[in-house]
């Protein structure tokens, strides 16, 4: 199997694990905040989305690295090279792990003193566990693996639902955190045993000389992807810090899960097609990329656009019976969330132009404008309107986003939105029948009548065509490139 052949098919791989990862994201979504409470569940969120912090801090862009490094490490058949880079690379980041874990426990323990030490600290532990298995499972990523690649986060994710699961009904948030943890260990040692093969001590390099060079690398991604983290990952944090009311961080934490699920749908399906796309680019074909980009963001519209018709008619009604009655305020956050969803297809199809036209520093430009943006909406909404607050603050933040990767790359890959401006202007017709909503069957009805009426209203107005479908089943069966106009007629 050719090698173009071979990434797209892992890319389709990788978009059905994604299926799987959803449906895990949705039964934690489900269980895990009845489970623990809105006061339990906030101290969980804080924990977590602070740990996210310091996993992307240590992390120095390995994925970014092993994506540009290994392969050329490969075709040259320096088999001697490729171990001593990523047994270097193990051992840097089992060391930064360490100071990772350490700085994480610091920092927790000062911000929410009341939260359990020992909660904590098995959280710094799965920090480092999981800043070390990266260095492994991003290997398989630059050995063209991507499929072996994502097991290790969906397996993660599995294994956490069911650590938590078991571990809080038996010792309330430290099992839960001991869940997590255990969860990091056997996806750590599974990544150390895959990549055993290519681990040699005896050729160990940590001088600055060597590893200069590959951390320069690896350092230029990281930045954009720490910065985006502290803007995706701090609103529990700002909403303690404004409410002093883990009820609020509860309300927030349940509401923004359910939003981080379908912008990680978003992303990893742009990245899916990173493959395609610098393809492409290497063969000149700007164009090609251009119009492809521009499909990917109406696709991702449209999308976005029928999650906004859930929320609008029956969020108010699914969330209570979800999650429980305690959480019926956390629907009031969903609606600038569903919202934020048509931003985040436009940021995903922009970090994926920069990743294909090798321009790491506009990604980083763009989220360190979102970061700026979402902390002060939050700090001024978050003390007054809590977890709603912060909801509107992280809208705020993904419109400068996708404002500022969008003009940042119009030079590099220039794309048409308007297709995707049409999507989403066609769905506003269909929002002015929430006005009518009524009980819980009325309401889901009109969902049915309102996403019927979209979706045909797209296809009269040839916004999507047969012809794109039949190009999107192509790439995911993994075809080499997209099918011609020729095979089109």
């Amino acid at each position: 199997m050719s090698d173009a052949r071979r990434t797209t098919r892992n890319a389709g791989w990788l978009i059905l694990q994604r299926g799987v990862h959803v449906v895990t994201a949705t039964l934690f979504a489900l269980l895990v905040p009845r489970l623990m409470g809105p006061v339990g569940f906030g101290k969980y969120a804080l924990l977590t989305s602070v740990a996210m912090w310091f996993g992307m801090l240590s992390g120095l862009g390995a994925v970014s690295l092993m994506t540009r490094v290994v392969p050329q490490l490969t075709a040259a058949g320096d088999s001697a090279g490729l171990r001593k880079l990523v047994t270097s690379l193990l051992a840097l980041r089992g060391s930064t792990g360490l100071l990772a874990g350490l700085s994480y426990f610091g920092i927790v323990a000062a911000l929410a003193g009341e939260i359990d030490r020992v909660a904590v600290t098995l959280i710094a532990a799965a920090v480092f566990c999981r800043t070390v298995g990266n260095i492994c499972f991003s290997l398989f990523l630059g050995l063209n693996r991507a499929a072996r690649w994502g097991l290790g986060d969906l397996a993660r994710h599995v294994l956490t639902l069911a650590g938590v699961l078991v571990g809080f009904p038996i010792a309330g948030l430290r099992g839960a955190c001991t869940g997590i943890l255990v969860a990091n260990v056997v996806v750590l040692v599974a990544g150390i045993v895959g990549a055993r093969p290519y681990v040699q001590w005896s050729a160990l390099d940590l001088r600055r000389e060597y590893l200069a060079p590959y951390l320069k690398v690896g350092t230029s991604f990281a930045a954009g992807n720490l910065v985006l983290a502290l803007a995706q990952r701090s609103g529990e944090t700002i909403v303690r810090m404004a409410s002093n009311d883990y009820t609020q961080v509860g309300f927030f934490g349940a509401a923004y899960n359910a939003y981080l699920n379908g912008a990680y749908i978003l992303w990893q399906s742009a990245i899916a097609f990173a493959p395609l796309l610098v393809g492409l680019q290497h063969r000149d074909d700007t164009a090609g990329v251009s119009e492809w980009l521009g499909r990917l963001l109406k696709w991702m519209t449209v999308g976005a656009a029928l999650v906004a018709l859930a929320t609008a008619f029956v969020g108010d009604d699914v969330v209570p019976r979800l999650l429980g009655p305690a959480y019926a305020p956390a629907a009031a956050s969903l609606w600038p969330l569903s919202l934020s969803l048509f931003m985040m297809a436009a940021c995903s199809v922009g970090r994926l132009g920069a990743l294909v036209v090798d321009r790491p520093w506009l990604s980083a430009g763009a989220a360190g404008s979102e970061l700026a943006v979402c902390w002060t909406a939050g700090l001024l909404l978050a003390p007054r309107y809590g977890s709603e607050g912060m909801a509107w603050a992280v809208l705020c933040g993904t419109v400068a986003y996708a404002v500022v990767i969008t003009w940042r790359t119009r030079d590099g890959v220039g794309y048409s939105p308007r297709a995707a401006i049409e999507a989403a202007a066609l769905v506003v017709p269909w929002l002015v029948l929430a006005f009518f909503r009524g009980g819980p069957f009325r309401n889901a009805a009109l969902l049915v009548v309102a996403s019927a009426g979209y979706l045909g209203l797209l296809g009269w107005r040839g916004v999507i065509t047969l012809d794109e479908l039949h190009s999107l089943r192509d790439v995911v069966r993994g075809s080499r490139q997209p099918r011609t106009e020729e095979e089109q007629l």
